[in-house]
């Protein structure tokens, strides 16, 4: 799991902006929210422009640096990588993960999305690796701690990560933190509902969604899952044209006729298309990052997705929202909702002296402006 990530210079964050996942208060409800002691569920809330799409862009850097899965074009953006009103021309990643009883930290520097000047491994606050590529120079290397002490880098490519190159350069015993880590981030997933299936990490590729459904037969699972999530009742049927070529096509029956399911569909069923297309593939997902995940919702089909998400224990995610309705002690609890301003990410308990309890009403204090700084 994720214990904690930080960002510093990147696109509007001139500052360190560091969500800990360890900052678990002692409540007695809603522990769904919590795995093994770290945070699983989070909803982050911030004003237009606060930056919740950058931070997430920012903690998926890593998808890009190590895997070959699926990157954002506004990750892949010279021009807005580095924060243009500091004075340093490196934005720094820092993520720290929990494997069983250790602690990885692994730390890099980039000047741009494609160049890397500087990386660390560190375990159990014993430093294993760091590299200078400016320098070409390993300032500090005890390899053996991830079974790398035979590689060969000689044919190391300077604008390849260290990390990336032992992983796939070296034979890693199935418990090794090494695989541990390209595991953990190559079943990343980030994806929004605001543009057609627009994601990053897991897979590779694109297919259209639609098709998908129809070539999977999963018409009347889909159905299910519109009428069981948001309660909307359609009649949903695979048609087989021949002309001009031979496909399926996801339709709507009524009496008098059928319609194709793209051609019809509301914005929000098209979303909830979405939705149900990545559920199928949760059970791969490490960490999930749903950025806006509500925009064509209704605020009761919201809580409701927020309900479904918290069910898949297998993963950490974050959503972002605008939505007030959502901060509830019936969804999450306020350790678990942030709020992103002035470049600070903090939580709903530490934003107030108050003690927050579950009876508080937090959709009321949060537009009261309490949790605000």
């Amino acid at each position: 799991m994720l214990i904690g990530f930080s960002v510093e210079n990147y696109r509007n964050f001139k500052d360190k902006v560091t969500l800990n996942f360890e900052n678990v208060h002692d409540y007695e409800y809603n522990k769904q929210c919590i795995k093994n002691g770290l945070l699983s569920k989070a909803i982050i809330y911030g004003a237009n422009a606060s930056g919740k799409s950058n931070f997430g862009f920012a903690l998926f850097d890593i998808v890009g640096l190590l895997t070959d899965k699926n990157t954002h074009y506004c990750q892949n953006d010279e021009q807005t990588f580095v924060n243009a009103d500091s004075d340093s021309d490196v934005a720094t990643f820092e993520y720290v993960f929990k494997n069983k009883k250790d602690t990885i930290t692994y730390l890099y520097k980039k000047k741009s999305p494609k160049i890397i000047t500087y990386e660390e491994l560190v375990i159990n606050k014993k430093s294993i690796f760091s590299y200078d590529f400016e320098k070409r120079n390993f300032i500090q290397i005890d390899l053996k701690e991830i079974h790398a002490e035979n590689a060969n880098f000689n044919y190391f490519e300077n604008n390849f990560a260290v990390l990336r190159y032992i992983a796939n350069n070296t034979s890693q015993p199935d418990n090794s933190h090494v695989k541990f880590i390209m595991n953990f981030v190559s079943h990343m997933l980030w994806f929004r509902t605001l543009q057609e299936n627009g994601y990053i990490g897991l897979i590779s590729g694109s297919e259209n969604v639609n098709q998908w459904i129809s070539n999977n037969n999963l018409d009347k699972e889909f159905q299910k899952f519109l009428l069981d999530l948001a309660n909307i009742e359609i009649n949903l049927d695979i048609v087989d044209l021949q002309q001009p070529i031979k496909q399926k096509f996801l339709v709507e029956k009524h009496k008098k006729g059928v319609f194709a399911f793209d051609q019809v569909a509301s914005s929000g069923c098209k979303a909830l298309e979405l939705l149900f297309y990545w559920t199928k593939r949760f059970k791969d997902v490490s960490f999930l990052f749903m950025d806006e995940f509500d925009a064509f919702y209704h605020f009761d089909l919201a809580r409701n997705v927020v309900k479904y998400i918290s069910e898949f224990d297998n993963l950490q995610a974050i959503m972002t929202t605008h939505n007030p309705y959502l901060a509830s002690n019936e969804l999450l609890r306020p350790d678990c909702y942030f709020i992103l301003e002035n470049c600070k990410l903090t939580s709903f308990a530490d934003s107030t002296e108050r003690e927050l309890r579950e009876g508080h009403n937090l959709e009321k204090m949060l537009k009261n402006g309490e949790f605000n700084g």
